[in-house]
């Protein structure tokens, strides 16, 4: 097993270029973040943390719309926690490749597995076979970029949200955003399915409360993908 892994490297680091097209796909569901923070009457800064403190967009507009309605702070944690849910599974996915990276490494990458990071690592790891060090050096790019890069987004959509048109359907930013994270792991039927049935039922669901949309999507797409699956069997 390697030990003293470094993050460092001498060429450049293929996680941040491929993480760079991620973050320009990600702006329009920041900025809807963003803007729907600056609509509430949470506090700009108060709403803006969630970005760090969530890492979860989706789960971040929950708590934003219950703290704006007055909800209780045990079902603003409950709701968050379902709407981050998928997020264990992002772990355990993701854990036989990161199991012989230091402790402090894998502690950083858990509190960084949000959707576009896993979405980019998983579709590289279970793509090329490389070293443990270079799968960190991978996943510590991507991190680098989409992190600071989705803080700096939703903050421009609390100071921005004031010049965006009010008919502007800010709304079906969620749903594609969740469609757009998807597109490196479309590499077979079962994945396709999933996608292309999770993004309809979310997008045609868009208009409910409190997120529902994407997990009802989520449900869709695990059902057709697990058809699917089982059709190819």
């Amino acid at each position: 097993m390697e030990t003293g892994m470094e993050i460092t490297g001498q060429r450049p680091p293929t996680g941040v270029r491929d993480a760079l097209p991620m973050l320009a796909a990600l702006v329009p569901f920041g900025l809807t973040v963003g803007a729907a923070v600056a609509a509430s009457d949470v506090g700009p800064f108060t709403g803006w943390s969630s970005s760090w403190l969530i890492v979860g967009g989706g789960a971040q507009l929950v708590a934003v719309q219950l703290l704006d309605g007055g909800a209780h702070a045990a079902l603003i944690v409950a709701m968050t926690l379902v709407v981050n849910a998928r997020h264990l599974l992002y772990s355990a996915s993701i854990a036989p490749y990161a199991q012989p990276w230091p402790r402090r490494w894998r502690l950083l990458g858990a509190y960084v597995l949000a959707d576009p990071v896993y979405a980019l690592a998983i579709g590289r790891f279970e793509r090329v076979g490389e070293r443990p060090a270079a799968r960190l050096r991978y996943y510590a790019g991507v991190a680098a970029v989409l992190w600071p890069g989705w803080l700096l987004i939703t903050g421009a959509g609390v100071l921005l949200a004031g010049l965006l048109p009010d008919t502007l359907p800010l709304t079906f930013a969620v749903p594609l955003g969740f469609l757009l994270l998807l597109l490196p792991m479309l590499k077979d039927l079962p994945a396709i399915a999933a996608a292309a049935a999770g993004g309809a039922v979310a997008l045609a669901t868009a208009g409910l409360p409190l997120g529902l949309n994407v997990l009802l999507g989520g449900a869709a797409g695990a059902l057709a993908g697990m058809s699917a699956g089982g059709g190819d069997a």
